[in-house]
């Protein structure tokens, strides 16, 4: 089985809905981080982000197995989110702990 770092991108005000989402198919840890995104493509983008020009956002980071992408995305899809979420799968190629 193949491990993948799945992260989903979020507007900062539905990061608890898709945490909890993800939370509901995967015990896996949650890295959270908040991103300042800055673009052209406001499809995402509150009336507020679109006169500043820049996309408030939090990526959500967490590793799981390839197969268990689709019930996440799925999971995240049917929760009460105010914005779309955007998402990526990158497959993982080595990884262990430094001590």
């Amino acid at each position: 089985m193949t491990e993948v770092l799945l992260t989903f991108h979020c507007a900062v005000r539905d990061r608890d809905v898709v945490s909890a989402a993800i939370r509901s198919r995967s015990a896996a840890p949650l890295h959270l981080t908040e991103k300042t995104v800055r673009g052209r493509d406001f499809g995402d983008a509150s009336t507020a982000e679109r006169v500043e020009g820049l996309l408030r956002r939090t990526a959500i980071e967490l590793i799981v197995e390839d197969e268990a992408v689709a019930g996440l995305v799925e999971a995240v899809a049917q929760g009460r989110r105010e914005l779309p979420v955007r998402w990526h799968a990158t497959p993982i190629l080595a990884r262990g702990r430094v001590e």
